[in-house]
């Protein structure tokens, strides 16, 4: 199944490298505390930040496609097939089925 990039990969991407924290927060835009963050485990950086990291470290980034792989295929199967559309069959916004004494409760 689908594994996020710890902490400690990044942590290994920047140091195999010679990257600085500061150097790695500045290629994807962020603050060097949200850079911290993201190597202490306690954020998630962006699918975008990872492949951009990735790249800027010269590492390859076939595992990461392969991850993206893995998830496609497992949410493709919570499709509709009747209609290829996202799966239909949610919660309507206005969920009227959890009011009492909507239309769709008087009917039953």
């Amino acid at each position: 199944m689908f594994r996020f990039m710890t902490g400690d990969d990044l942590r290994r991407m920047r140091l195999s490298c010679n990257r600085t924290i500061e150097d790695m927060a500045k290629k994807i835009s962020v603050s060097c505390i949200t850079y911290e963050k993201y190597e202490a485990g306690l954020e998630q950086p962006k699918p975008a930040h990872l492949f951009a990291l990735n790249i800027y470290c010269l590492l390859s980034i076939t595992p990461l496609l392969k991850q993206l792989r893995v998830l496609i295929t497992h949410f493709n199967q919570y499709k509709d097939f009747k209609n290829d559309k996202a799966n239909t069959h949610r919660i309507s916004s206005e969920q009227k089925h959890h009011k009492p004494g909507s239309d769709e409760a008087e009917q039953e």
